[in-house]
């Protein structure tokens, strides 16, 4: 059984860990339904780095993409991304894959677990004879999900990039900081869940330390990590397919609802076929399906019509959702019978039980949602040794703030007591207080000026300080009395080394207790 880079991780938190397709993951962490819902509420982080990862560099590495896939990959701007298949000369489905184009003859896709081996020597006796270099990157890459729709101001924390930037189907280059190193990788913001989400692929030695840090920072906000019976529940939810389940070596493209990811207007292996299909129609097509009841229908329970069999479930995870006593999921049915509201039988282990035809997706999908950005990157920001951190918003205003380490050093926001407009702020003088799980403590001033705004929602929910550290426009905002003198603030970089220094053992265990 194979490894993933986090299967310490996985072994150190998880409640199971199973061998799902050779290699040993989280079946869950906290339970199933608490990670489902999590994504759904605030965030995920699954480990997907069982994902298989190809590259194709070299002069002719666009025209073996074209030659390989369905989707039109001569469209993709640098750092920009499509889903698409890959079929053979039948037109039928090899695989599913996401391509990324990092640069202009530099792809890269990432496949399924499953497929990876036969993927890559496919590719390879295809590439023959032409000008391209093709590599099997998986065994030296990490790849995590971070999924819901908290999931930009958790990552956002601790990442260079302004992830308000990156769209639907884009990544960029970027460092993650981790406690322990600066972590080069690319964020991509793909998703496989239906919510607002991002991608992390990193060196294998960097996984552990980007996924420790993101479950520390992303605590206030509730972040679980999910395991594979979440992330199933959720992407069938979503009506996103499993290639081995929804599609297979007998799968055409249009039948599975992925019509829209065949370009005709340029040349690809299966095209003749397919265009074959589509003039013709298809026998059968994928479909939602509901129980009203609460059960499990499975992959290959046979579907029904009056006693004929007329297809088979594809996708039927328990319903993490069902609060309503309904049982959803995935499969192929014969045309006439694939209209929504269609009533056909399930056979559950020889019981027939009603099941009925719905629209996909079974639930809506927010995957291009853009949320208000709540949240700065600290690289973006100066910092002093008292945690608090400051930005310039104009010559002569700035917005301050108390950090992410500040606030989780002192637990729990109990109370906060802020400056009005109007007050006077003085450099090394306290500009208001806060009580805290563990002791009250001083925001004290970096600056000297006049207030001209404060965080009055802060004073009704204290707590807002642990989720949203990093908050625009900060707690306070002061408008200097003399231009701003960058001495005595630290870089991001400066305030990581000393913050890494207070959580050694023989500095914070020095620290007379206040409790």
């Amino acid at each position: 059984m194979k490894h993933t880079p986090l299967f310490d991780q996985h072994v150190r938190d998880a409640s199971v860990v199973i061998n799902l397709k050779g290699f040993a993951r989280a079946m869950d962490y906290q339970g199933h339904l608490a990670e489902h819902e999590a994504v759904r509420s605030s965030a995920g982080l699954c480990d997907v780095s069982h994902m298989g990862e190809i590259e194709f560099k070299g002069p002719d590495a666009l025209a073996l993409v074209q030659k390989l896939i369905t989707n039109d990959a001569a469209k993709l701007a640098v750092n920009q991304a499509l889903y698409s298949v890959m079929c053979d000369e039948k037109g039928c489905v090899i695989d599913d894959l996401v391509c990324f184009r990092l640069g202009h003859e530099h792809f890269l896709w990432v496949v399924n677990v499953t497929k990876t081996d036969e993927d890559f020597r496919w590719v390879m006796k295809q590439a023959a004879g032409m000008n391209v270099e093709v590599r099997n990157l998986s065994a030296e890459t990490a790849l995590m999900a971070l999924q819901g729709p908290e999931s930009r101001e958790v990552l956002q924390r601790i990442t260079k990039a302004d992830l308000s930037t990156l769209q639907y189907y884009w990544l960029t280059p970027t460092t993650i900081h981790t406690a322990r190193a600066e972590v080069p990788c690319v964020v991509s913001r793909t998703g496989y869940t239906g919510e607002l989400g991002y991608e992390i692929m990193t060196a294998k030695d960097h996984a552990p330390l980007v996924w420790d840090e993101l479950l520390l920072v992303g605590r206030p906000l509730g972040i679980l990590a999910a395991g594979v019976a979440a992330r199933e529940s959720l992407r069938t939810e979503a009506g996103y397919l499993l290639n081995g389940n929804d599609m297979d070596e007998i799968t055409n493209p249009f039948e599975a609802g992925l019509g829209w990811t065949v370009k005709f207007s340029k040349e690809f292996i299966g095209r003749p076929a397919l265009e074959e299909i589509r003039k013709k129609g298809v026998a059968r097509k994928l479909v939602g399906l509901e129980v009203q009841a609460r059960l499990t229908i499975r992959n290959g329970y046979p579907l029904l019509k009056d006693g004929a069999p007329i297809g088979r479930v594809t996708s039927g995870p328990l319903w993490a959702a069902a609060a309503d006593d309904r049982s959803l999921g995935l499969g192929y049915v014969s045309i006439e019978h694939s209209k929504p509201g269609t009533e056909l039988e399930v056979d559950i282990r020889g019981k027939l039980r009603k099941v009925r035809v719905i629209d996909l997706p079974l639930r809506e999908r927010r995957v291009k949602s853009e949320p208000a950005i709540k949240t700065w990157s600290p690289y973006d920001l100066r910092f002093t040794e008292s945690h608090v951190w400051l930005r310039e918003e104009s010559a002569d205003t700035v917005s301050l703030g108390l950090t992410d380490f500040g606030q989780r050093s002192l637990g729990r926001v109990l109370c906060a007591m802020l400056p009005k407009p109007g007050d006077k702020v003085s450099t090394g003088a306290p500009l208001g207080w806060i009580d805290t799980y563990r002791k009250p403590f001083d925001l004290v001033s970096p600056v000297t000026g006049e207030v001209v705004a404060a965080d009055e929602e802060l004073m009704e929910k204290p707590s807002r300080i642990n989720s949203y550290p990093y908050l625009r426009p900060g707690i306070v905002r002061v408008r200097l009395a003399a231009p701003l003198e960058s001495a005595g603030l630290l870089s991001f970089k400066d305030y990581a080394a000393l913050t890494a220094k207070l959580s050694e053992y023989a500095v914070w265990s020095a620290e007379r207790r206040t409790l």
